[in-house]
């Protein structure tokens, strides 16, 4: 063989292709496969140190990050509707010794109530539903749909007696139209709890106590039960309202055995305070007022040691109430010739009349004195300060 034939076989070789099995794309993909594999195997050769154990890349970290970050969520979740529940549900304390309301107050029915700033009442244009307002009587707000009576205030809550079976307005809903009882909703008128579902008259807030009365056996009787809703006993059988209170004693007027006026202390003894038949009995520092029947329902002021008693106001009144600091003194004449609401300046000694007619619910709150027509309910307010007497017309909400 020359080698001009020579070159030419070796050139004629290296054009022609190796035979091997399978189709063209078939060695495509079988060389996909085995370098795969063999990047898969030399990652996992840098994926692992020395001593043999895994090292943690950024993908790896990722993977793992996922999981992690849906048990923390979960976690993170649960723990804020346990916090929630806990303080929905927790029960905040005033400071001791708060009282929810003024006697005077509690006794016309517990319409009004002042508390930091603002006043809290019982909406006449509304049904008699729960509201609040400022001192320049603006910023109206309604609390809750319930017709509302004795009113208390504290630090965190408004206490009240909810008689919707009083409700002139049709609800749709019966089971709260008839419903009555003791409940506590906070003052923004959120998280409303039932304290009592008994039917009950008066309801006074003493040192994060609640002593209300219930309807039970044709009959009343006084309860004592924390704000918490627990230690719920009896304390008085007595047919009584027990809303006064002054230097840690509750004073009341007894109905049943003895018509003293008596004392409860915080173990709920019973002591005699003043040996006369008494109507409203209002314990403050100068002494006890009370109406008092066997003196033509004239308006006496009685001392607490010798229990000497003083003609404070000589009129047949039926409804009566006294500022905190004992200045103004409101109540309604009932006389035939003179039927009339007056107020006694007791600094001056002078009698203001504010206007003729009958009147019921004096409530005292903001520097007014609010009282209601005895027949149509119209409601006023009288500034006392100013003499100045205005229709009280607040809106619905």
């Amino acid at each position: 063989m020359t080698d001009e034939q020579r070159r030419k076989l070796i050139e004629n070789k290296k054009d022609k292709p190796e035979k091997t099995s399978g189709t063209a794309s078939g060695n495509a993909g079988t060389n996909y496969v085995l370098r795969a594999g063999r990047k898969g195997l030399n990652d996992a050769k840098e994926n692992v140190n020395e001593t043999g154990t895994p090292i943690v890349t950024k993908k790896t970290k990722r993977k793992g990050f996922r999981p992690a970050l849906a048990i923390f969520l979960i976690l993170l979740i649960g723990a804020g509707i346990l916090l929630y529940s806990y303080l929905t549900n927790k029960v905040y304390k005033s400071a001791a010794g708060t009282i929810g309301n003024t006697a005077g107050n509690l006794y016309n029915g517990g319409l009004f109530c002042e508390n930091s700033g603002r006043i809290y009442f019982s909406n006449p244009n509304d049904d008699y539903t729960l509201y609040s307002m400022n001192l320049q009587f603006g910023d109206y707000k309604k609390l809750y749909d319930d017709y509302a009576r004795y009113i208390n205030v504290d630090e965190n809550y408004v206490f009240y007696v909810r008689q919707n079976n009083m409700k002139k307005k049709a609800d749709k809903n019966p089971f709260v139209l008839y419903s009555t009882g003791v409940f506590r909703v906070r003052k923004n008128g959120s998280n409303l709890q039932m304290i009592s579902k008994k039917p009950s008259g008066s309801l006074l807030l003493y040192d994060n106590k609640l002593y209300y009365q219930i309807a039970e056996d044709s009959k009343l009787s006084l309860h004592r039960i924390d704000i918490d809703k627990e230690n719920d006993q009896e304390i008085l059988n007595d047919d009584t309202q027990v809303v006064s209170v002054f230097d840690g004693r509750l004073y009341y007027a007894g109905k049943l055995s003895e018509k003293n006026v008596h004392y409860l202390n915080s173990n709920g003894n019973q002591n005699i305070a003043v040996e006369t038949e008494a109507y409203l009995p209002i314990a403050m520092e100068e002494g006890i007022f009370y109406i008092s029947p066997q003196n033509g329902y004239n308006i006496y002021l009685a001392d607490y040691e010798d229990n000497e008693r003083k003609n404070i106001v000589k009129h047949l009144c039926s409804w009566y109430n006294i500022t905190s600091d004992g200045r103004y003194l409101f109540y309604n004449c009932d006389e035939k010739d003179d039927s009339a609401i007056y107020m006694l300046d007791r600094e001056s000694n002078e009698e203001v009349k504010i206007l003729d007619g009958n009147y019921k619910w004096l409530n005292i709150a903001g520097g007014y004195c609010f009282f209601f027509d005895f027949y149509s309910e119209r409601c006023y307010a009288y500034d006392y300060a100013n003499r100045k007497l205005n229709a009280f017309d607040p809106p619905v909400k």
